[in-house]
């Protein structure tokens, strides 16, 4: 089920934070505001259930993420219950969940439940897409071009995920040839309809590939245990010239793993994905926010954190075509309190025109400002 509204209470540089999220959610602002503390919580959350002592506990040491220990989680500035950390889910569905945990006196690495705290038995936590298998996370930390794809069946063939270690999607070229012969669970993510009947899913993360850089093709060899990456490119009447991906663009490698997460994500998933844009051209940038608006529109809930306008205007563009409804679309800004100096998610609205209306200061203005020195306005 979907998460429509989540909140935080004392985290970090969250006070008080409460975000109404919708099937594509973009997470924007200034560094050091909080967007990444958000998708961190829902990580401490999803892997502290994986480790089956949740709720009861919750531990800030992970494999996909690194919190620290618990003085450095607690916000200072929280006036209301300063020693308490909450987390509330909210699901389209009506069920709805509440976790609040004590935070100790010194250092230590997990936080004790509330003994009024309800309790939820694991198959109620599992109808949300936070605790259940539809889900993905792919961090900042992307794995670039590598001379050797790393292998895991536990990870990869008993769970579908990409990534084990700090969202790396370490997985991405195995999982690709694992399961690159199934058909992938949307078929409106088709790369062109008209054109294209094969709908699996190396067919069609191939196919995108081309939307980042044209003509582009993909190989895969398996060696024993080891897995090697290739991409090729041909000019018409000559044969495939085949490079290894130490030798091909950053970017593309970076940005497969994306493609591969969306393209195998069913209805019902749940996408967490950190700089989609990183080291992609801003054409790349357009083609990569049209799937992610697609599988939005047909029932993955997927969360951005991005520094990129080519994203949001992706997004906006999206909706002006008709690929995505307003209400799919929900936009925050953040920003620092200046006097209690927590995080602050501002909602942006979006006006009849599919533009950003009001947008704060510092909302990628920055563009403005020097055209406007350059032209000596």
């Amino acid at each position: 089920d979907m998460i429509e509204r989540y909140k935080i209470h004392n985290f970090k540089i969250h006070g008080d934070t409460d975000l109404s999220l919708s099937n594509l959610s973009i997470l924007t602002g200034m560094n050091g505001m909080g967007k990444s503390s958000v998708i961190q919580s829902m990580l401490m959350l999803r892997e502290s259930f994986l480790k089956g002592e949740f709720p009861q506990t919750v531990n800030l040491r992970g494999e996909s993420f690194q919190i620290g220990q618990s003085s450095q989680l607690v916000n200072w500035n929280t006036a209301v219950e300063p020693h308490l950390l909450r987390i509330s889910i909210m699901q389209d569905c009506g069920c709805n969940f509440d976790f609040a945990y004590q935070y100790p006196l010194g250092d230590v690495t997990r936080l004790n439940q509330l003994p009024s705290a309800v309790f939820y038995s694991r198959e109620e936590l599992e109808k949300c897409s936070l605790f259940s298998g539809y889900f993905q996370y792919l961090s900042a930390f992307r794995d670039g071009p590598q001379s050797v794809y790393q292998t895991d069946t536990a990870v990869v063939d008993d769970h579908k995920q990409l990534s084990f270690k700090m969202g790396r999607g370490e997985f991405a070229v195995y999982f690709l040839s694992r399961f690159g012969d199934e058909n992938i669970p949307i078929q409106e993510l088709n790369f062109n309809c008209d054109e294209i009947e094969d709908l699996s899913l190396r067919t069609q993360t191939e196919a995108w590939l081309t939307a980042i850089s044209p003509d582009i093709r993909i190989n895969i060899e398996q060696r024993s245990t080891e897995y090697f990456l290739k991409f090729g490119y041909r000019k018409e009447g000559t044969p495939m010239k085949w490079i290894d991906a130490l030798n091909t663009g950053f970017g593309i490698t970076y940005v497969l793993s994306v493609l591969v997460a969306v393209l195998f994500a069913p209805k019902g998933s749940l996408v967490l994905i950190e700089n989609p844009e990183a080291h992609i051209h801003p054409a790349a940038q357009a083609a990569l926010m049209k799937l992610i608006s697609r599988a939005a529109e047909h029932g993955v809930q997927i969360i951005l954190e991005t520094h990129s306008d080519h994203v949001i205007n992706g997004a906006l563009v999206a909706l002006k075509k008709g690929e995505l409804k307003e209400t799919h679309l929900a936009v925050y800004y953040f920003d620092r309190n200046r006097d209690t100096m927590n995080a602050e998610a501002i909602p942006l609205a979006i006006g009849k025109n599919c533009r950003i209306k009001d947008a704060p200061q510092g909302f990628f203005d920055q563009m403005k400002m020097d055209l406007e020195t350059l032209f000596g306005f």
